[in-house]
């Protein structure tokens, strides 16, 4: 597919813009994506050896360089303690050089991850079927112990009137088994 703004070369980079509800589409050569949009481009978009690692370094360096870096200022003060690893060294390689870096650079993560999907925290989508341990443990549990958590909840709440509703519907799952055994 060609380029939709030169027409000349190979279309790489789809580019979407949604403004006032107004989806418009855009397949775009690498040339006309770096002059067109605000994502700049330093290597080429499609390599043999791509990564995510790669995707995320340039994503993240591109971010910085559009939305963070004021003229004049410089990261390169952000060093980690730990591994000695630099921010600029993370923005190259996509990967931190220890689980201390998380710490070391978790304003500028914090600032970047939010401009790009918009949290800090991932929100993605789990498997089919998944559960969380404290889930599957709920399930297993019979009715009467699941109540009682909720009772012992609702005590360290102090929402009386919670626990004694289900307190009594404890005691009425008590006397059904009383009067079926």
């Amino acid at each position: 597919m060609l380029c939709d703004r030169c027409k000349m070369r190979d279309a790489k980079v789809l580019y979407t813009e949604i403004i006032n509800g107004a989806k418009t589409e855009q397949h775009l050569c690498e040339e006309c994506a770096t002059d067109y949009t605000s994502f700049q481009m330093e290597k080429p978009l499609l390599t043999s050896d791509m990564t995510l690692n790669s995707i995320l370094s340039t994503l993240l360096g591109a971010y910085q360089n559009n939305n963070t870096k004021k003229p004049g200022e410089s990261k390169a003060n952000l060093v980690c303690e730990n591994c000695k690893t630099t921010f600029d060294e993370f923005l190259q390689r996509g990967r931190f050089g220890c689980s201390q870096c998380y710490r070391s650079f978790n304003s500028e993560l914090g600032k970047t991850l939010r401009g790009i999907q918009g949290a800090q925290a991932h929100t993605g989508k789990r498997p089919k079927g998944y559960m969380f341990a404290t889930d599957r443990i709920l399930k297993d549990m019979s009715d009467e112990e699941r109540l009682s958590l909720e009772l012992q909840e609702a005590i360290e709440k102090e929402e009386f009137e919670e626990a004694a509703r289900l307190r009594d519907l404890i005691r009425q799952l008590k006397k059904e088994e009383a009067n079926n055994a």
